[in-house]
């Protein structure tokens, strides 16, 4: 069946959903956005009025989710729809996977298409960030557009995605614009003056847009992610969430992203995936050892300009693996071109291609350690259902929660309020916890209440037994009675 590679990496995805349902402090935003749009009818209750964030970021992207979603939420459960939010956002970046994929498959041939799919399916940072309600999983999705409309030869397409994606999602997509942009402009793919006219109106459309519907969800004029752009930029604020190497993306997030499967992009790039099944015909190696034989040109056409892309994002102090997740496609196209190069030459040589499949399990490996430790990464999520089970038999009464920081920021999400009686409280920097019922915290010892369950997180990795390490990360709490 043609699709079967699809459906595993739809399978792959929410598969991670379902293991990591909930969702740190960065996706708070939009999660918490989806949330509200389903259940609260009072745009004043909305949460970001409460908690704004350092920057304002926009609606459009949580809208259509929610607009998905919605249908749902009159038969499932608040806890049951956080997933179902997330798996919406999914579904459309999958879609737009999908598009990107059939694309290299018309353009590149099948076995092209099989291998992309099949390196996507086995990298565990790809597929796990996908569901993420991220501003920079909103940009993927049109920018994976844009590379199939690249590879279709749509400038004009090309041009209006990423400029919308520039102006509403992630200011950061013009880093990756330019290279691209100029490389169509070199191939002649389109002219200059039609670049300025489209880019132009394409910018001036979004940013209207998101002016008109993100003021009025924000109850004053803005641009948010002009505000965004103001605040890393301008301000140079970004350095303050830490700052690394300038090749740490090349050494780092890059190599964890793509696994053992980041050795086969020099197969894409060049003719070696021809040349290692022909190794014994010295005549063919002979006349491949230019320039001009030795590198495939189409694939350089479409990679360099994202190489080039992550060395110019890697001027920026502040560094994130989510924000060169724009690269990986095409880097996977890289070698899914290599991939395909040896196929078609095994009847020749088979050692290449048991090479490929030995890199394809390191980084199958790898995303199952990926996928544990992740796994155990949001204790405040398990924190707050597991306190909702405890507080079963109390549900129709006024409880007060207090969540503390730690909570709150490794899953703790208004999806998860289960009972309607009860309050929930995130106030910071409090001392006095005498008025609440229930505590989330990261102190295992706090005055007034007993602890009644322990929530561990991931650790480390330990290298000598090959284990994964935990440890205790969040309490739930109780008023101790003799304290009534």
């Amino acid at each position: 069946m043609r699709t079967m590679d699809e459906v595993l990496v739809l399978a792959m995805g929410l598969f991670h959903l379902w293991l990591s349902p909930y969702a740190k402090v960065e996706e708070s935003f939009n999660l918490q956005a989806m949330h509200d749009l389903i259940y609260v009818r009072n745009l004043t209750a909305f949460d970001h009025f409460e908690f704004p964030g350092v920057v304002p970021r926009t609606f459009l992207g949580t809208l259509p989710v929610a607009l998905l979603a919605l249908p749902l939420s009159y038969v499932l459960s608040k806890a049951s729809m956080q997933i179902v939010a997330r798996a919406m956002l999914w579904l459309l970046v999958f879609f737009a996977w999908r598009v990107l994929k059939r694309t290299i498959g018309t353009v590149y041939g099948h076995y092209t298409a099989k291998a992309f799919s099949t390196l996507t399916a086995v990298q565990f940072h790809w597929i796990f960030y996908m569901s993420r309600t991220l501003p920079n999983i909103f940009a993927l999705a049109l920018v994976m557009l844009a590379y199939a409309a690249w590879m279709q030869n749509r400038p004009r397409i090309v041009i209006f995605l990423l400029s919308f994606s520039t102006i509403v999602f992630r200011g950061d997509t013009a880093v990756l614009f330019a290279p691209i942009l100029l490389t169509m402009l070199l191939a002649r793919q389109v002219g200059f003056f039609e670049t300025i006219w489209v880019g132009l109106s394409s910018a001036v459309f979004a940013l209207v847009l998101t002016v008109l519907v993100d003021s009025f969800f924000w109850q004053r004029w803005l641009w948010p992610e002009g505000e965004v752009l103001w605040f890393n930029t301008i301000l140079n604020k970004s350095h303050e969430w830490g700052i690394q190497p300038f090749l740490w993306y090349f050494f780092s997030a890059l190599p964890r992203s793509l696994g053992a499967t980041a050795a086969l992009i020099p197969l894409g790039l060049t003719s070696l995936g021809t040349l290692l099944p022909n190794v014994m015909n010295f005549t063919l190696i002979r006349s491949n050892l230019t320039w001009r034989t030795f590198f495939d040109r189409d694939v350089c056409f479409y990679t360099l300009p994202i190489i080039f892309y992550v060395v110019l994002f890697s001027n920026l102090p502040h560094k994130e693996l989510r924000f060169v997740l724009n690269a990986v496609p095409m880097l996977n196209f890289a070698s899914a071109m290599g991939i395909s190069k040896l196929w078609r030459n095994r009847t020749k040589a088979i050692w290449p291609l048991i090479l490929v499949a030995g890199a394809i399990f390191v980084s199958a490996l790898m995303t199952l350690v990926f996928t544990l430790a992740s796994h155990a990464n949001y204790p405040g999520g398990v924190a707050f259902e597991k306190l909702h089970q405890i507080g079963q038999n109390r549900a129709l009464e006024p409880v007060s929660v207090h969540i503390d920081v730690a909570a709150a920021m490794t899953g703790v999400s208004r999806f998860g309020e289960q009972h309607p009686s009860w309050t929930y409280s995130k106030a910071e920097d409090l001392t006095d916890f005498s008025s609440f019922d229930y505590l989330l915290a990261e102190l295992p010892l706090v005055k007034g209440f007993q602890p009644v369950a322990t929530i561990e997180a991931f650790d480390r990795i330990d290298i000598r037994s090959f284990r994964i390490k935990y440890r205790p990360a969040i309490y739930v709490h109780e008023r101790r009675l003799d304290e009534n």
